[in-house]
């Protein structure tokens, strides 16, 4: 990356990264695009609006934005968000950062050296971050994690999740054809009815698993449904980056910048 690129980054970033330098010690992130109404509630419930330097996020505050609102914020260890309409997010002290409803939008820079992965705690699940551009949906009628890039890990709050997943039919395949090597005449109907006995998807009970990219997983309970990424989710990746292109663009650029040069 050229000299002139990278000033062009850190003009985009420049008021965030200047105010993380002078009130480090003060706040954790910065609402940095608003549309509709969005306020800012601290621990004892009040409400203020982002505006001149009350736009800074401090911990044990929570971002709420309202019907047909959006909000970005970027925080001070690298992470940024998209807060959709009526949505809530609360930086925590120890650093996580809560869902407490609504859907978002994050972007998670690569995790570099000695710094520990970062979490986004809600109800139904503690997700484990390393360099990732996912959503959750935390609504009460609609519980899911859909993810683009990169690796989450998920912890269940509670007992093992129950996890459902497509079966594998070509491994399967593989693993019944060395237990009925002495049937080999009869493999075909056999198989078939192998199939019907297992069902056509992979059960297994887990406290935590991995979720790849181009993965969603639903949560209903204690059951998580796994499938593949759709259009629809497709869709909404692109419209949270468009609402965020100027910040987005600039975050992952330095990102990858950063990441060349280590």
């Amino acid at each position: 990356m050229n000299s002139t690129k990278l000033a062009g980054i850190l003009f985009v970033l420049s008021p965030f990264l200047f105010q993380s330098t002078l009130l480090a010690e003060n706040f954790r992130a910065r609402i940095v695009k608003v549309q509709g109404q969005v306020y800012v509630m601290n621990s004892e419930g009040e409400k203020r609006k982002p505006e001149k330097m009350q736009f800074l996020v401090n911990s044990d505050e929570t971002v709420v934005t309202s019907k047909n609102s959006k909000a970005v914020l970027q925080f001070d260890d690298g992470a940024m968000s998209v807060l959709d309409q009526k949505s809530s997010l609360r930086v925590e002290q120890s650093g996580w950062l809560s869902q407490l409803g609504g859907k978002i939008y994050y972007v998670f820079r690569k995790v570099i050296g000695k710094q520990k992965p970062k979490k986004v705690r809600t109800k139904f699940a503690t997700i484990g971050i390393r360099g990732t551009t996912f959503i959750v949906d935390a609504d009460d009628n609609n519980q899911q994690v859909a993810l683009q890039e990169g690796k989450l890990n998920i912890e269940s709050p509670g007992d093992d999740y129950e996890i459902h997943k497509p079966a594998d039919v070509a491994d399967d395949f593989a693993a019944f054809k060395q237990q009925a090597r002495q049937r080999q005449q009869a493999l075909d109907d056999e198989f078939s009815n192998y199939k019907k006995d297992i069902g056509k998807e992979f059960v297994e009970y887990k406290k935590s698993f991995d979720l790849e990219a181009n993965k969603v997983v639903s949560f209903n309970g204690s059951r998580v449904n796994e499938t593949d990424l759709n259009k629809d989710w497709t869709s909404s990746f692109d419209g949270f980056a468009d609402f965020s292109k100027d910040y987005i663009d600039a975050y992952k650029e330095l990102d990858d910048f950063t990441d060349g040069n280590h």
